[in-house]
């Protein structure tokens, strides 16, 4: 994206005043207030159901990015090219300091917060996709999710295609007859990672999660999607979230999960710092059994080594960035204390 693109502004209600770079956006000083212009490729039934959910938190004192209608009425602009663009109010706050306990317990109840809000009232269209996959046996409910982008894959599913996905990553490096340092200590790690995963696939497949996760869709409970400390800003009046590009209908303990374990990454495993955030959880929306035990059962999971091994696979082989073999030898530095805070949990 360029300042060229910026053109797509005159198809809005707004004078521009001032631009500068995002990231991987523009933002704009307006007569409207702070605005990011951001290229949009993805879905229009997504897009519709993410404005759905934002329209619903803002209407409920909920501070959050909203999406823009052009002056037709369109929440996505194409420039001459056929390039689709979106324009959202945004926030001139900084981002949360994974470093500062203040700001991690302050993200950790405003999460809390938003849970306690997001749950979609009935409109029709959610009310016929819950009791579709109510009604649906495993496999129909599969082929429905597929076509609703804004329902998330059980767990279960989940947890097996990543044990399966692994053993994949393990069977093409094998193959390769000259391997990389980050191969052959992957390699190393593996069967250790993977004796983990294994084990994690056969309890979520004996817990709860599949039934919660029913429940959720039927209680038509959003997640943000993609919770981190890079969507989360504080400003004068507090904690904002944005970029909700990611919510779908799924267990909302999943969005602190994937906070709380980028969180526990950065500080080593602190069990203190991980208690506080749990009491913090809870302190604005108490946890019933199933969800805790979904919680225990996704920490258990050796979700960064799998992250590495997506990574591997989906990039080139050729060059390996020393920053992988790096990101590797710290997840095995800090795997001790990561195992002695899921046995503590247990």
């Amino acid at each position: 994206m360029n300042e060229k693109d910026l053109v797509i502004l005159e198809q809005y209600d707004l004078h521009v005043q001032s631009t500068r770079r995002g990231r991987g956006s523009f933002l704009c000083d307006t007569d409207r207030g702070l605005v990011q212009v951001t290229e949009f490729s993805g879905s229009q039934e997504r897009l519709f159901f993410q404005n759905r959910v934002l329209f619903f938190l803002t209407e409920r004192g909920i501070r959050c990015d909203l999406l823009l209608e052009n002056t037709e009425g369109n929440l996505v602009t194409s420039d001459r090219y056929g390039n689709g663009y979106v324009v959202k109010k945004w926030f001139s706050g900084r981002e949360c300091d994974t470093k500062s306990r203040e700001d991690i317990v302050g993200a950790v109840h405003y999460l809390a917060r938003l849970h306690n809000v997001l749950r979609l009232p009935e409109i029709q269209e959610f009310q016929m996709a819950a009791a579709q996959t109510d009604e649906a046996d495993p496999a129909e409910e599969k082929k429905i999710r597929k076509n609703l982008e804004y329902i998330a894959e059980p767990l279960d599913e989940e947890i097996e295609r990543h044990t399966k996905e692994l053993k994949k990553v393990r069977n093409f490096m094998r193959t390769r007859k000259k391997k990389t340092a980050f191969e052959s200590r992957f390699l190393e790690l593996y069967p250790e990672f993977m004796a983990q995963a294994e084990e994690v696939t056969r309890r979520v497949c004996a817990s709860s999660s599949y039934a919660l996760h029913r429940q959720c869709i039927r209680e038509r409970r959003v997640c943000h999607g993609d919770y981190s400390q890079h969507n989360l800003f504080f400003d004068r009046e507090g904690a904002v979230a944005v970029n909700f590009a990611r919510c779908c209908f799924d267990v909302q303990i999943s969005d602190f999960y994937q906070f709380f374990r980028k969180i526990m990454e950065k500080q080593g495993w602190n069990q203190k710092l991980g208690m506080e955030m749990i009491h913090a959880y809870q302190e604005v929306r108490p946890l019933g059994d199933a969800e805790f035990e979904n919680f225990c059962i996704r920490l258990a999971y050796p979700e960064k080594f799998w992250k590495l091994a997506n990574h591997y696979f989906n990039s080139r082989k050729t060059w390996i960035p020393e920053k992988s073999l790096q990101k590797l030898e710290i997840l095995d530095m800090q795997e001790k204390k990561r195992r002695e805070f899921v046995k503590f949990l247990h």
